[in-house]
């Protein structure tokens, strides 16, 4: 329901009304709360990003975030 640009989503993510997820990566059962918003991130299997949280990596180094992570 929510924006995703030029990114990679998995079976199972699941991108909420509200949420922007740009230049990404998001493995299965990935999980992005209202209001999140992710730039230049790679996210391992069910990663869960909170309401209103912004990850924003360089473009030349992204964000990794591990299996299993809530943030």
């Amino acid at each position: 329901e929510g924006t995703v640009e030029n990114s990679i989503l998995f079976r199972g993510v699941v991108v909420q009304k509200g949420a922007t997820v740009r230049n990404s990566i998001i493995m299965q059962d990935g999980f992005v709360q209202t209001g999140a918003e992710l730039l230049h991130c790679i996210l391992d299997k069910q990663v869960t990003i909170q309401k209103r949280t912004r990850l924003i990596g360089p473009r030349t180094y992204p964000i990794v975030l591990a299996k299993g992570l809530t943030v």
